[in-house]
């Protein structure tokens, strides 16, 4: 017969056991939620940082857009604007180009007027001294002694006067009755041409010259050195500037040095003569009238 042996449990200390390790687990739960949560902070604290500063960079672009779209708007304002100018220049430079052409005509046609009045004057200047000997002999002789030598070379004098004035041009009669008469008995008259090729031609008396000046300096320069190889003036010189179908600027260039080269001669003179001058203005140039400068002129 088998005895029966009775098992005896004793249940506190075991559940002393459960409750500690219960308790242990749940503190061990307690750190990790706490961590979890602390980690989350972070992770939305961070969230809202990046979020914040998106909204800051959006804000920021959005101005920059702005900006950029007033900047094009004002450009594409001021191609327009510049397109318009465009149009209204292109415009007065076709009226310009229109209102140049019909002058270039005006001047052509004038031109061609002056030259017909040229010839015509021309013409009836020849036939006004082209005297014949039985008019002009009696003429010549009918005062003082006939025979006389001062007669004879006065009679020489004037039949070559009137031999220059019957095969001049129209406008160098005109110009010999304005001047010739009076001036010449107490002054100088110095003739300087500026032909359309730009070339000045200066004749003093028998003596002529001719030299190139694109600048005021040139041109004083030139006129200067032609005035001092020429002999002893009177006490006063004329000089008459005219000029053809020149540049301006070579016009111009005379004109403002006329002045200047009028008071280096007066000064080289100690005074001695008085230099003026005066343009005469536009006259037409004859055809194969028209010197090249000397080479040291050029």
């Amino acid at each position: 017969m088998i005895s029966r042996r009775r098992l005896t449990f004793q249940l506190t200390p075991l559940l002393d056991l459960l409750l500690i390790v219960i308790f242990a687990q749940f503190m061990d739960t307690q750190e990790t939620t706490a961590r979890i949560e602390q980690r989350a902070e972070t992770k939305v604290t961070q969230a809202e940082e990046q979020l914040t500063h998106l909204q800051q960079l959006q804000a920021s672009e959005a101005e920059r857009l702005k900006r950029l779209s007033a900047e094009k708007t004002k450009a594409l304002e001021a191609i327009e604007k510049a397109r318009e100018a465009n149009a209204v220049t292109q415009e007065s430079m076709r009226l310009l180009q229109q209102q140049s052409e019909k002058t270039q005509m005006e001047q052509s046609e004038q031109i061609e007027r002056l030259r017909d009045q040229r010839d015509r004057v021309g013409e009836l200047v020849q036939q006004l001294f082209q005297l014949p000997e039985d008019t002009l002999d009696p003429l010549l002789k009918s005062k003082g002694t006939p025979d006389s030598p001062e007669t004879r070379e006065q009679r020489e004098r004037v039949r070559k006067q009137l031999k220059e004035l019957a095969e001049a041009r129209g406008e160098d009669v005109v110009r010999h009755f304005l001047t010739y008469d009076e001036l010449t008995k107490r002054s100088d008259i110095w003739d300087l041409y500026l032909t359309e090729n730009g070339v000045f031609e200066l004749q003093i008396g028998d003596k002529s010259a001719s030299f190139r000046a694109d600048s005021q300096a040139e041109f004083v320069d030139h006129f200067y050195a032609v005035y001092k190889t020429t002999p002893q003036p009177k006490s006063l010189v004329i000089i008459l500037f005219s000029y053809g179908d020149a540049k301006a600027s070579v016009r111009f260039a005379a004109t403002q040095g006329l002045p200047l080269v009028a008071e280096r001669m007066r000064a080289d003179s100690s005074g001695r003569t008085r230099f003026e001058y005066a343009v005469m203005g536009f006259v037409p140039q004859p055809t194969g009238t028209t010197k090249q400068p000397p080479a040291e002129a050029r």
